[in-house]
């Protein structure tokens, strides 16, 4: 299904770029002045600006520009759950619309392949069985050669860790599934972020994985990920397994984890519900795992559910647990930055929504809505290549493929349009992406980060979505950034020192820093 999503993008951007006599961007956008070749993974001429050494700076428009006669509230009033499940009645009604609806929703009512453990003799697990957390793999794991990955040195403070959630919606009434699936990952402690007086205040991070990423899996920078077709000229992903990797990417990820922990924050991060060292079948009704962050916070409070086990060995169940995790820090009122990449960024965005707009459940129809959580230390989202602009962004035909989710296949996957609106209700956002990521063109998070009233923070570098081909510098770049982010949103501050806000997408584009994807170089016109 990933692949259906990407060659539909793909296309659009490709008849985008090529069709130069109409508009690629919305009125009182600047238009673009170029066209500069992108490979991995559009393998297209995107447009693009102009820079002030000639070179042009690509990046991926809207799949859907305001229709004629509407303004900018096209994007979130005519994608609610209501707008979209009116529409659905009139495409279930037509055959060719609903077939095309329900084979999409399909692809997000499946149940992934598991990676975790297929490389080397560690690792592997039963996620539905009794597990001995000691057979999950712990960060310094990946301080051997070749991988030598900075989350390493942060083994001592880490406990592998163990929670309990209920079966979604799904699994429930679908799949026929009873009892409850635990979510498995790592804890790592921090030292406290640096306040502005110079003492130390424990925080926390919450990072939730992208789709199909998994925490513990192997990524050796030894393989050769990105091959070119000599007769097409296009390049593409391996997909056959090379026994060395296990999820491209996850190198990258883990660097970001680092780059938290190293700032001084505590980490969160479990392995999403089917998916990894977790379990449960289905891993794709994204406003459930909003859910199962709050579930988590309950658990690290009270340890009902909850089993840890530290560097020095020995499972800690219960509150014995909770309290050897925390080390006296109450999960109640130490400040909480939600963090996540693609589908997790999803999951983060219902979360915000959730805890400071209304706490909705859109996987049954007629489902119910109720106050805000208000849970006050959560203080901020940080969105990885998301789909901040919700449903009126994406490729015409996915809020129908959404609309069946929700109506046949009981489950949430799109942030719709009151999630992109609630945008403007949180306290800090900040949006971090590639600017040829195809989830979303850079004009839909553009306006994302218009929409935010608090904290705020828009970093893009030349890239694509996925982690697997980005390079080395601009994956530190985002790190530090996304840290440095983060301990202002956590200190309540308004602003992100040594940040310039753009004042269009131009601006926004040719911020871009000069490091390039592995896979495409700056390209300087005639």
């Amino acid at each position: 299904m990933r692949g259906i999503i990407w060659a539909a993008a793909l296309a659009l951007a490709a008849g985008t770029a090529q069709a130069q006599d109409k508009p690629v961007v919305n009125a009182g956008t600047p238009a673009p002045d170029c066209t500069a070749r992108v490979n991995y993974d559009r393998n297209a001429d995107l447009p693009g600006y102009l820079d002030g050494d000639g070179i042009c700076q690509p990046f991926l428009p809207l799949n859907q520009l305001i229709p004629t006669g509407r303004d900018a509230s096209f994007y979130t009033a005519d994608f609610t759950d209501a707008a979209i499940r009116q529409r659905w009645q009139s495409c279930k009604a037509d055959e060719a619309c609903a077939a095309a609806a329900r084979k999409g929703a399909q692809g997000f009512a499946r149940v992934e392949t598991r990676e975790t453990g297929t490389v080397g003799a560690t690792g592997k697990i039963d996620p539905e069985g009794d597990v001995d957390l000691a057979a999950i793999r712990r960060p310094a794991f990946f301080g051997q050669e070749p991988y030598r990955e900075p989350i390493a040195a942060s083994d001592a403070r880490a406990y592998t860790v163990e929670f309990t959630a209920p079966r979604d919606t799904l699994e429930r009434t679908q799949l026929g599934k009873t009892g409850e699936i635990k979510l498995r990952g790592w804890y790592i402690r921090g030292d406290g972020i640096r306040s502005e007086d110079g003492t130390r205040q424990r925080a926390l991070v919450v990072m939730n994985n992208g789709g199909g990423n998994e925490i513990t899996a192997v990524d050796d920078p030894r393989s050769q990920l990105v091959t070119r077709d000599a007769a097409s000229g296009k390049f593409t992903l391996s997909e056959t397994p090379d026994g060395l990797t296990e999820e491209a990417g996850m190198r990258h990820w883990r660097g970001f984890a680092a780059a938290f922990h190293a700032a001084g924050f505590d980490v969160l991060v479990t392995d999403r519900r089917g998916n990894g060292i977790s379990g449960g079948m289905n891993g794709f009704n994204t406003a459930e795992q909003a859910n199962d962050m709050m579930r988590e916070f309950d658990q690290l409070r009270a340890g009902e559910g909850l089993r840890a086990l530290g560097a020095e060995g020995g499972t800690l169940t219960g509150r014995a647990a909770a309290d050897a995790i925390l080390q006296g820090a109450d999960i109640t009122a130490m400040p909480i930055v939600l963090m996540g990449y693609s589908r997790g960024s999803y999951a983060v965005a219902y979360a915000m929504q959730k805890n400071f707009v209304a706490d909705c459940n859109r996987d049954m129809p007629g489902g119910t809505c109720g106050p805000a959580l208000g849970r006050a230390n959560i203080k901020g989202a940080i969105l990885y290549g998301p789909n901040s602009g919700g449903l009126g962004t994406r490729v015409a035909g996915h809020d129908m493929i959404e609309a069946a989710l929700r109506e046949e296949f009981t489950t949430t996957y799109y942030p719709d349009g009151e999630v992109a609106a609630g945008v403007a209700r949180w306290p800090a956002l900040q949006i971090v992406k590639g600017t040829w990521d195809y989830v979303e063109g850079m004009e839909g998070a553009f306006a994302s980060y218009q929409r935010a009233t608090g904290l705020k923070d828009l970093f893009v570098f030349h890239g694509p979505h996925g982690l697997a081909t980005q390079s080395d510098g601009n994956m530190a770049l985002a790190g530090d950034r996304m840290a440095r982010f983060a301990r202002a949103a956590a200190l309540g501050q308004g602003r992100l020192e040594g940040t310039t806000p753009p004042a269009d997408l131009r601006d926004l584009v040719l911020s871009a820093p000069p490091v390039w994807d592995t896979n495409t170089g700056p390209a300087q016109q005639p």
